[in-house]
């Protein structure tokens, strides 16, 4: 079931919690309320207001306060065909769905793509005639909304359509976390015909890494699909050490690799979320220690601009520097070695 306005509204007067239900309305007629039943129960009731899991999925009249652009990331920009966008050299991105389980509240499309603008199969056919034009496109990635909220059928017109003129396509969905019951064997069976394919999807938060997430999870990988998460860096949900350690930690253990951890970007709707860059690099060094070197993600911005685009950020680990060593930072927090450069 798929938990809308009126229908949230109801549950949380049953909840006993203290809250708004004009803000829930709303918020809604702008930024649609839509929550999977399964992520619904996972909210701690106990302290609503504070829990990372009721924090992104339940409308705050904050979103209506914020004055940040609409794309800032000028996805649109370089649409080339209906819903394909070709903004790096070799990668292209296919808009084929504009829903999802759950309405993410820090969505970076929020503006965008939740809308009456809807990807069907007619797109299909001038989006691979590009792509056969543009032979340095060798990677595909099937974005939305969330393709894995998609009629299977649907989905497997366009992988079957674009499997021939790609190296690799890649799956961007957040169903693993927000409904992780639609991942199911068939639909599992049917991606695996479509090697290689990619599946990269976005855990925040340690309590949502449950025994049904790790269970779907692991349906994929026994069909050699390759798993990687995309988090995104949110205040009040998990702008701290503490938790992305314990998260990262977990998503090891179910096999799902860390791959970026992303700052939220300052898109309309979100700013209660961003969390400065310099807080985000001081616990990225934090994570640099805690943790296994395959368990730490990338820092990455996506930055806005005409020019802009995903860029890795990291500290300056070299400390200090001489025509013959370097100081860098010791194998414990605080520490420093000396490596000598000097080939005598």
């Amino acid at each position: 079931m798929i938990i809308g306005a009126e229908e949230l509204i109801q549950r949380m007067n049953s909840s006993g919690a203290a809250f708004d239900p004009e803000t829930i309305r709303a918020v809604d007629k702008v930024y649609p309320v839509r929550i999977s039943d399964y992520y619904f129960s996972l909210i701690d009731w106990k302290d609503p207001t504070h829990c990372p899991i009721y924090r992104q999925c339940i409308p705050d009249g904050l979103e209506l306060e914020d004055s940040q652009k609409e794309d800032p990331l000028n996805e649109f920009r370089y649409e080339v065909s209906p819903f394909l966008v070709h903004k790096y050299y070799s990668r292209a991105a296919f808009f084929c769905s504009n829903i999802c389980r759950m309405n993410c509240r820090h969505c970076t499309r929020k503006n965008t793509v939740m809308s009456n603008r809807i990807a069907d199969k007619t797109a299909l056919a001038p989006a691979v005639a590009y792509i056969k034009a543009h032979p340095e496109i060798t990677d595909l990635l099937l974005t939305g909304g969330d393709p894995l909220a998609l009629p299977m059928d649907l989905l497997e017109y366009y992988l079957a359509g674009f499997r021939p003129v790609v190296n690799t396509i890649r799956i961007g969905s957040r169903v693993l976390v927000t409904d992780p019951a639609r991942i199911t064997d068939e639909l599992c069976d049917m991606l695996a015909q479509y090697h290689p394919l990619w599946v990269f999807t976005q855990f925040n938060h340690p309590r949502e890494v449950t025994k049904e997430a790790a269970a779907a999870c692991d349906r994929l990988l026994r069909r050699g699909i390759p798993l990687g998460n995309q988090s995104v860096f949110l205040k009040g949900i998990n702008a701290d050490a503490d938790t992305l350690t314990e998260l990262y930690t977990k998503l090891i253990g179910i096999r799902v690799r860390p791959y970026y951890l992303y700052l939220c970007d300052k898109v309309k709707g979100t700013a209660h979320f961003y969390a400065d860059y310099k807080q985000a690099l001081d616990v990225m060094e934090h994570l640099r220690y805690r943790l296994p070197g395959y368990a730490v993600p990338k820092f990455i911005i996506d930055a806005d601009g005409e020019n802009g685009g995903k860029v890795s950020i990291e500290p300056n680990h070299i400390l200090e520097e001489t025509d013959d060593h370097l100081i860098l930072p010791g194998r414990t927090e605080g520490t420093t070695v000396r490596y000598n450069t000097a080939s005598h």
